[in-house]
């Protein structure tokens, strides 16, 4: 394995905890904590989720050609990441047309699948699911359920690729546990909101230019 593909392993992890990490923030912001025990299933639901994404990736390109599997995960990568970027920018968008009154959009149960679970990634409180105050196990399986299916596209194209099952898995474990963690922390500043606001475009611009660098290779 080189240098540059290890990196690119790390880089992923990156961009794929880019949303625990806004989630950390959103709970940081609200001086709510994530238990340690909480995190961690998170994070394996999230790793395991990766995995099997990557076996279902590893699987489909055994059906086609080495350069062709290749050239599909970097474009599958670069259009999970223009995607995201495509959704922040619209989000955006939609905030600054609004009013505040109405800045929250619509309500949780008149959005669609996809719609639901990147509002319950992007403010797990505003979504109408995470209300209590306290982080409860069952409020746990909501999150890692949203943030695992978010994921599942990058792990496929990650197996496509042919990158290591075991380093990724592990990769991607770690990087779940460090995005709750250290955004909670972030997340207790007043300004924090700003760095949640930039993490899904850097996720999307990360995973592009990952797809990029490994349509070239």
């Amino acid at each position: 394995m080189t240098e540059l593909h290890f990196l690119a392993i790390i880089l992923l992890s990156i961009s794929a905890s880019l949303d625990n990490f806004g989630v950390g923030i959103s709970y940081g912001l609200r001086n709510i904590c994530v238990p340690g025990y909480l995190n961690l299933f998170i994070a394996f639901v999230n790793s395991s989720g990766t995995l099997l994404a990557m076996l279902f990736g590893t699987g489909m390109s055994r059906f086609v050609r080495p350069p062709a599997a290749d050239y599909a995960g970097a474009f599958l990568l670069i259009g999970v990441g223009t995607w995201i970027l495509i959704m922040e920018l619209r989000k955006r968008g939609v905030q600054k047309s609004l009013p505040r009154a109405q800045s929250g959009g619509p309500g949780i149960r008149e959005k669609g699948v996809i719609s639901k679970i990147y509002s319950v990634i992007d403010d797990p409180f505003a979504a109408g699911f995470l209300c209590s105050g306290n982080v409860t196990m069952r409020e746990g399986v909501v999150l890692a359920s949203a943030l695992t299916l978010s994921n599942f596209s990058t792990g496929m194209a990650a197996g496509m690729l042919g990158y290591s099952l075991a380093l990724t898995t592990v990769s991607a474990f770690v990087f779940n546990v460090l995005g709750i963690s250290t955004g909670q922390r972030i997340g207790r500043f007043s300004r924090a909101g700003i760095i949640k606001d930039i993490s899904g475009i850097t996720s999307g611009i990360l995973l592009v230019l990952i797809g990029i660098y490994e349509a070239a290779g």
